[in-house]
């Protein structure tokens, strides 16, 4: 993966001064619910830069990220998680996808969004509309099993929750947010996630889902530099948290150059040929997952053909 460079320095002096990203895990009720807490400004903002985006595609994939974030917590050492959305609204979609120890990457089916007025609200239903959510969970052998809905709200955590509540039969909570500056830089990024477990009752989840309505935007608290343990002892100390345990999240591809380039060895010596003939040079080849693009001079290709031959 190619990092993309964050050159803003005002944006640069904001990540450099508020807390580090970072999943926390914890249970609470005496371990009837489990939940954790996702503050992920840098995630975000690197995806942005990444992918080159702007305030609309950044806000969608920005709560896309942040909530495969949380579902990391999920799944099991070696496996994986995506989420992907078809929709009619502009985005037209999007997909993302998590490693079990919180490496999030993923894209917007649209990233070039037009905007014909000045934005009402951060609404992302305009953009999404009607369509699907799938949920994959891939196991150790990449075997994948998908489960879908048809989207209810055209808001991703929402819509999340109804996709746990109808497709896994589990009462969830999950609060995303991505926040901007007066500029449209990112400023702040984070997400909430609660989770019933056997023994949990309805009243405790309706209290846990009352908390989430009452606290102030994730977004906002990370901006101001606020941290997740400062969130969790504020707003659910008396939710009897416990066995808390924190882990990293980012933004993370497994794309190189060196696959790419296997990838190409891979290839016949007549579809090299044709790309000899056709160029253009340098090779560009782009990763979609994470907006990386790898080049490749026509004298590395003839060499292929070379040791094909």
């Amino acid at each position: 993966m190619i990092i993309a460079p964050i050159t803003d320095p005002v944006a640069q002096e904001h990540l450099a001064n508020i807390s580090p990203d970072g999943i926390t895990r914890f249970t609470m009720l005496q371990g009837t619910i489990k939940g954790a807490i996702l503050s992920g400004t840098r995630l975000v903002s690197q995806a942005r830069a990444n992918h080159q985006l702007g305030i609309i595609e950044s806000l969608a994939l920005g709560q896309a990220l942040v909530s495969a974030g949380l579902l990391s917590t999920t799944i099991k050492e070696g496996t994986r998680l995506g989420i992907q959305i078809h929709c009619t609204g502009p985005l037209k979609g999007l997909s993302v996808d998590t490693t079990w120890n919180g490496n999030v990457r993923g894209y917007v089916f649209n990233d070039s969004v037009l905007i014909d007025k000045p934005l009402e609200s951060f609404d992302l239903q305009p953009f999404i509309g009607s369509g699907t959510l799938s949920v994959i969970r891939k196991d150790e052998r990449g075997e994948p099993y998908t489960g879908h809905i048809q989207l209810v709200h055209g808001r991703i955590a929402e819509d999340l929750t109804e996709y746990f509540l109808r497709s896994e039969q589990t009462k969830t909570a999950l609060a995303v947010s991505v926040r901007f500056d007066k500029e449209g830089r990112v400023s702040g990024a984070g997400g909430l996630f609660f989770q019933a477990m056997p023994g949990a009752q309805d009243l405790d989840m309706e209290d846990t889902e009352d908390r989430i309505r009452e606290m102030p935007s994730l977004g906002t608290w990370f901006a101001s530099g606020k941290s997740r343990h400062g969130l969790l002892d504020e707003w659910f100390r008396a939710f009897e948290i416990d066995h808390v345990h924190d882990s990293p999240v980012q933004f993370y591809c497994t794309c190189s150059r060196e696959r790419f380039l296997q990838f190409l060895r891979s290839m016949g010596k007549a579809e090299l040929e044709h790309m000899l003939e056709t160029g253009p040079w340098p090779m560009e080849i782009h990763c979609h997952h994470c907006g990386s693009r790898y080049h490749f001079p026509r004298e590395e290709i003839e060499l292929l053909i070379g040791r094909n031959a």
